[in-house]
């Protein structure tokens, strides 16, 4: 018999928040620059000659610590030892926008 684990509370708002951001960048109705205005920090992701590869966005911490990774186009969630990801589409150009953020 298999047994399947019930997810606390803490673990399912992970899993909430984590899907909310993914399905919010998927569904593109907002620019990349408005939504970058609740970011907290920038992770950028580069090449061995320094060019731009992809970034990774902090949009939560403190509590639950969630990134968006543009390069593996994930929302990463992790909270005490839990750890989920949610596959987005970048359909508001936030790719686009860092790079042309990190060239200046």
């Amino acid at each position: 018999m298999n047994a399947v684990k019930k997810l606390t509370d803490c673990e399912q708002q992970l899993r909430d928040q984590c899907k909310h951001i993914a399905d919010q960048i998927t569904a593109g109705e907002e620019d990349a620059h408005k939504w970058m205005e609740d970011v907290y920090d920038i992770e950028w992701i580069t090449y061995q000659d320094k060019s731009y590869k992809g970034a990774r966005l902090m949009v939560a911490g403190g509590g639950p610590n969630i990134w968006v990774n543009l390069q593996r186009e994930m929302v990463q969630g992790y909270w005490w030892g839990d750890y989920c990801e949610y596959g987005f589409v970048d359909n508001i150009g936030l790719d686009d926008y860092l790079e042309e953020i990190y060239d200046c």
